[in-house]
């Protein structure tokens, strides 16, 4: 399973599938940052908790004690990427974007860990 960068909002039962599979690759810092509720019906989508809501205090909506938010959230250059490992797959120390694009040893390195 590759984790992307999915605006780092999900509900409970999306998040509980992604920590709990054994083998994720975490693509982006900031993946997994908040909580949200979907009514399908009235096609709307709720903030339940994350950065700063509904307290300033709160850093990640689950609590999650793999959350790489920082020091990782703000390097969008990726000049120094390396994937590290943590129980249920590695995470990536860097936002990606422009990397993805052009960097074959990123890309193989991407390979390799889902193989």
């Amino acid at each position: 399973m590759v984790i992307d960068k999915n605006e780092g909002k999900t509900t409970t039962n999306f998040f509980n599938s992604i920590v709990n599979h054994p083998h994720v690759i975490y693509l982006y810092p900031n993946a997994l940052y908040a909580e949200i509720e979907v009514d399908y019906k009235k096609n709307e989508i709720t903030l339940i908790r994350g950065h700063g809501y509904p307290e300033s205090t709160i850093e990640n909506g689950f609590d999650w004690e793999f959350d790489n938010t920082h020091p990782y959230e703000y390097d969008d250059e990726c000049k120094n990427w390396e994937f590290y490992r943590i129980p249920n797959g590695e995470m990536l120390n860097c936002y990606p974007e422009r990397e993805l694009i052009s960097n074959i040893e990123l890309l193989k390195e991407i390979k390799n860990l889902v193989n």
